[in-house]
């Protein structure tokens, strides 16, 4: 899956998509800007790839965050499940 990049200026509301990480608005100079990795899900949705693990908010499929899609959590190791998501029940407190 190709990664790409969500580009935001926070003063003047510039959005785009880019190939990189921009450090400039192209539109008005500033600095403040916010980035954002990101990749297309096989169902179309748009996966931000901001923590370790990423849901896809259409299908919620499960990435990391280089973009490899996960398997689903039940087929998890249980303790590799624990460590990432913590406790899943009551009784694991």
């Amino acid at each position: 899956m190709e990664i790409k990049n969500e580009f935001y200026c926070r003063d003047c509301g510039h959005t785009i998509e880019t190939e990189h990480a921009e450090h400039e608005c192209p539109r008005c100079g500033s600095h403040d800007v916010f980035n954002c990795r990101f990749i297309k899900c096989s169902c179309g949705g748009r996966v931000y790839l901001a923590h370790n693990t990423n849901f896809c908010p259409e299908c919620e499929k499960m990435y990391n965050m280089f973009g490899q899609e996960l398997a689903p959590v039940d087929e998890w190791d249980p303790e590799d499940a624990y460590a990432c998501f913590g406790p899943q029940n009551a009784y694991e407190y």
